[in-house]
């Protein structure tokens, strides 16, 4: 929830840059450096969207790895 209420609170700052009074660099600076918060925090969410999902469809991400053999005829 943390990362989507810094989302929302990086968008009310880049829609108040225009106001700020800054120079055009540091505004430019200012839209840059929010945007690439902006789409790091949108992977890292996605990523644990992707996580739930696989939980609930009962996929279990583990590092072992297991080889079937053909079975035995006795």
């Amino acid at each position: 929830m943390i990362k989507i209420s810094t989302i929302f609170i990086l968008g009310i700052l880049i829609a108040l840059i225009p106001y700020s009074g800054f120079p055009s660099g540091t505004k430019n600076f200012s839209y840059v450096f929010f945007g690439v918060l902006i789409a790091i925090l949108s992977l890292l969410i996605r990523r644990e969207l992707h996580e739930v999902i696989r939980t609930l469809h009962g996929e279990e991400k583990n590092d072992t790895f297991s080889q079937s053999a053909p079975k035995e005829k006795k």
